[in-house]
């Protein structure tokens, strides 16, 4: 009986450890595939301490997440990510599978900015959402400095995310090149994929959280 207790103590905490190594995860297939076998700790953890309900939920979520990893795996099967801007899907876009996120970088336009010229004009309206590929720009209010931004980071995303207008300025530095897409494309990728906007809010929202905690 001691050793079916300590048993049950291993497999409950090594599902508990699971989790709380996943929400470190930033790859979906990974933080997935972990959840599996965290799954798999409390379903066996069930099964020996006889708790059905446990073992029913958890087989559910399990199963979930199989199914999941098995979508990704195949949605990104063949599908090869430039060198240029894999470190930008792995940090940023990994909730996307890559087929998708390439579909949705496709839709952008690369652009080239001179250091001084006003990506976003305080109080004006955006119609369109910019990410940072190289360089660097400023964001400011009555001409005070907020904060600076690099590669791997949006502009003009509460815009998207509000339907407001901009607040504050956002200046170019020395050779900035950025992709830029309209929402009207954005919108049109949704129609394709229902599921991309609520993927593209969420990324998004993660960039939000790191300038928080970087910047403020």
């Amino acid at each position: 009986m001691p050793e079916i207790i300590n048993i049950k103590m291993i497999l409950l905490n090594s599902y508990y450890v699971g989790l709380a190594v996943a929400l470190l995860i930033k790859d979906i297939l990974w933080l997935r595939t972990v959840m599996i076998i965290a799954g798999i700790c409390v379903i066996t953890y069930g099964i020996l301490s006889s708790n059905n309900v446990i073992v029913g939920w958890n087989s559910l979520f399990a199963t979930i997440n199989i199914f999941q990893v098995i979508r990704i795996l195949i949605e990104n099967k063949g599908v090869k990510i430039d060198e240029n801007v894999l470190d930008i899907y792995n940090n940023v876009f990994s909730d996307m599978a890559k087929k998708e996120f390439l579909r949705f970088w496709k839709q952008g336009q690369i652009l080239s900015s001179n250091s001084g010229d006003i990506i976003c004009k305080d109080g004006v309206i955006q119609e369109d959402i910019f990410f940072i590929i190289n360089g660097k720009v400023t964001v400011q209010k009555n001409e005070k400095k907020i904060v600076e931004l690099s590669r791997g980071h949006f502009v003009a995303e509460m815009g998207f995310l509000t339907g407001k207008p901009a607040s504050a300025d956002v200046i170019a530095g020395e050779n900035l090149r950025y992709i830029m897409w309209s929402y009207k494309k954005l919108k049109h990728l949704n129609e394709i994929n229902p599921d991309f906007l609520s993927k593209l809010q969420l990324i998004i929202s993660k960039d939000l959280t790191q300038k928080l905690r970087k910047y403020l």
